[in-house]
Formats: structure tokens, sequence, C-alpha cells
């Protein structure tokens, strides 16, 4: 198999979906029916290959040698064994089709990727995590001090006057001219079958990238309990991510992490920041430019009357700027009422605030607010599903053997791990950004 041959397959990555099929079931991960073999090498007897494929798997699966064709026409001298195929770049093209594997393991559908972004297995050091870093946030930098004990319980706060309740008469009459008179509401229903609370009070921005996922259909390709690969709580978003749970319940996330750990997902991700607040002693000089009022409306509209890519808008906003308690916090946008100009925040601190409509112009006034980590205003995020991705109202269930999906916490059995973490977006060492 020549190294343009197995070129072809990793940097088009949609055709990763290629090398081992299991007499019994699909194996590996992220809906595989095929997998793909890691080497590069550039060995042309199928039996090398086949060897090579049989050690890459585990041995329950029987393996099927794949020569990649580097031309379109059929070379009557090739000789092939009973238990390998040979796949024409036509059906190389048809297999990947069929399968989700690309979609949702992070690889980048850029055909502007070329012949020298070959990787050489063997001569990778493959990271510890996903998003290239080899070691954990918690070996590099020191937790820092827990949340302080509170000094009196609550149940619930009260709405400031300048909000909307999502349950009011007039809450109910603003979604109902979104739904079927403005038709900008089409996040609702993705979003509000997968609406959950935070487990924790700084699990905002992990929370709201987990009702996502889920509202998009991304398979994790984990299992959460049982048999069953959903994205249950928190603990399923991080496992084998670099960044550390306690780090996140102790102060949360930023605006950054968020990109990052939906990227890692298989999201594609856009921040986008508000104009910064002038502040006295700025000059024109020193000045950052962002997104202004109308850009962040417009994508309101865009990305809440969607009916072909099926986006979301998640927010991170400040809640002071509100008047609410606290400060920087995450949630989804479901709808938006145009006669008002007002959206509907599906907060996910349910146990602080339930859903309300606020002001677009409001609501940018908040977004413009310093984050005082980054010392950057917050912003928005537009959130896309992996390319060619397709969950709505599936009619197939997407069976597999529980002992080739692992468990949350169970070590990665996928035999093109390496290969997901070289191509992956979140990891600023991988191919993609080169």
């Amino acid at each position: 198999m020549s190294k343009v041959g197995i070129r072809k397959i990793l940097v088009n990555s949609r055709t990763w979906s290629t090398a081992i099929r299991s007499s019994s079931a699909s194996a590996c991960s992220n809906s595989l029916s095929y997998s793909t073999t890691c080497s590069t090498s550039n060995a042309t007897s199928p039996a090398v290959v086949a060897a090579e494929n049989t050690r890459l798997l585990p041995k329950r699966f029987s393996s099927v040698a794949v020569r990649y064709d580097d031309d379109d026409d059929d070379d009557d001298d090739d000789v092939y064994s009973d238990d390998s195929i040979k796949i024409s770049s036509q059906l190389l093209d048809e297999i990947a089709a069929a399968s989700n594997h690309c979609d949702t393991c992070t690889c980048d559908d850029n055909k502007k990727q070329d012949s020298e972004h070959a990787v050489t297995t063997s001569a990778v050091v493959n990271p510890r995590f996903p998003c290239g870093n080899e070691h954990h946030e918690d070996e590099v930098n020191p937790l820092p001090p827990p949340l302080p004990e509170p000094k009196y319980s609550v149940h619930k706060r009260i709405l400031p006057p300048t909000l909307t309740a999502f349950s009011s008469e007039k809450g109910k009459d603003f979604l109902k001219e979104a739904l079927f008179v403005d038709g900008t509401a089409e996040s609702y229903w993705k979003l509000t079958e997968q609406f959950i609370n935070q487990s924790d009070p700084a699990f905002c921005g992990v929370t709201t990238l987990l009702m996502c996922l889920n509202a998009m259909c991304i398979d994790p390709n984990i299992r959460w309990r049982g048999g069953w690969r959903y994205y249950g709580n928190e603990e399923v978003l991080l496992d084998r991510c670099c960044l550390s749970t306690e780090r996140i319940r102790r102060m949360g996330i930023t605006l950054e992490d968020f990109c990052q750990l939906g990227r890692c997902q298989g999201l594609n991700v856009e921040l986008k920041r508000p104009e910064p607040l002038e502040k006295s002693g700025d000059n024109d000089e020193k000045k950052t430019t962002g997104y202004t009022l109308d850009e962040f409306r417009n994508d309101v509209r865009s990305v809440l009357s969607d009916k072909k890519q099926y986006p979301l808008l998640v927010v991170s906003f400040s809640r002071h700027a509100l008047g609410q308690t606290g400060d920087g916090h995450f949630s989804p946008v479901g709808a938006y009422h145009e006669a008002s100009d007002q959206v509907l925040i599906l907060d996910v601190a349910r146990f602080k605030y339930a859903p309300y409509w606020v002001g677009v112009e409001d609501l940018y006034r908040a977004l413009q607010e310093e984050d005082s980590v980054t010392h950057k205003p917050r912003g928005w995020f537009l959130l896309y599903p992996p390319k060619n991705h397709a969950c709505q109202h599936q009619t197939q269930e997407d069976r597999r053997p529980v002992e080739v999906v692992p468990h949350v916490g169970d070590k990665d059995i996928c035999p093109v791990s390496s290969i997901k973490i070289d191509f992956c977006k979140a990891n600023p060492k991988s191919l993609h950004h080169q």
C-alpha cells in the first residue's frame, strides 16, 4: 500500500472509515460499521496489511485487509486472499458516505490539505489527551481554593422586573408568535427535548454544551450507564479530557475552554465577541473591534430560523448586567420574538432562575461585560453539527455489542485514536492547524 494511497485516506478525512470489519458487529468508535487501519506502512503485500490490522484490533474481531487503489483503473494482476478486499476510489466514497465515523470524531473534511500532511504512525508520539496536551491540567497548575461555604439557604431567585418569565401569559404569547408567526424558534424543540439542570453551581458551561450535544444527537461513543451511549452528565463530556473536573467545579470554564470542549466532541464552534465597553482613559489606538449589536441580532435571527443545518446559539453573559445575582453564565437561546426584540434564555441553572425572555439590546450589553479571567468581553457561540451529520427522527437503532464500547472511565479501545488526535480541531498541534 503506497504512502500516496494512505495519505488520501487520512487527509481526506471522510474516507477514514475503511479497513476493518467485524463479522458480527461494528467495531470501535463513532458509529463504526467500518474502521480504519492506523498504519502508514508502504508495504504492498495484502498479507502485511492484514497482519498490521490484526495487531491493531482487539483479538475478538476478524480483520479484513484493505488496499487503497491509487488510480481508478482495475488491475487484474492484484491478487487478494479470501479474507481481504480491494476498495476502489468510488467504493471508498460510498463506504465513507454510509458511515458517521468522520462526522463524530472531529476530523476535518478539508480537501485543501494535501499530501505533505501524511502521518507516519510509528513516528508520532501521541499525547495523553485529544486536545494535544501531555499533562492533565491539575499536574501543571495547582487547584484554586474551593468555593466558600454559603451563609444561608435559598429556594430560587426572584426574576428582575426587566425580564419576562417564560411561564407568564406574556411569555407564553411570545413563544406562540415565535413558533407559528415569526418562525424563529427552530432551536426550541430540540433544546427542550434535552433541557437539563446543571449538577453543580459552576457547571453552567459544560452543562450547556452537554444539552446542545444531546439536542444535536451527537453520539459520545462511550457508555454513560448500562449500555446507553448518551451525554447523561458532565462526567461523560469530560471523560479523557485534559480539563480538570474539580477545577471547573471551583472556577467554571472560559469561552476558549467551551470552544475546545465542543470541538473535541466533533462540533463546529464559532466564537464571536461584541464590541468592548468604552472605558475612561481608552484611546482610539488601543480600541479593539468586535461584532456590533446588529450583527448579533442577525445571528440570532439566522440561527433560530435555520431549518437546514440545525445550528444552536449559546450566550456567555454577565448576570449582574441583567439585574440578576452572580456574574458570568452560559446558557442556550431557544427562540426570538421579533415584535418585542426579545430572546428566550433556557437557563441551565433552573434551581436559580427558570427560563425567561430578555431584550436583545440588554443581552448584548451583558455580553460586553469583561471576563475577569481573560479580561476580554464575553460573547456568543454558533454551534454547528459535524458535516454530513444527520440525526433528526432516525428510523434505525445504532446497536453495538457492549464489549466494543468503553464505559466512562475505561481505557480507550479504538485503534484509530491516535489518528483522531492528530486531526482533532481542538489540538493546536494537529495537522488541522498546519
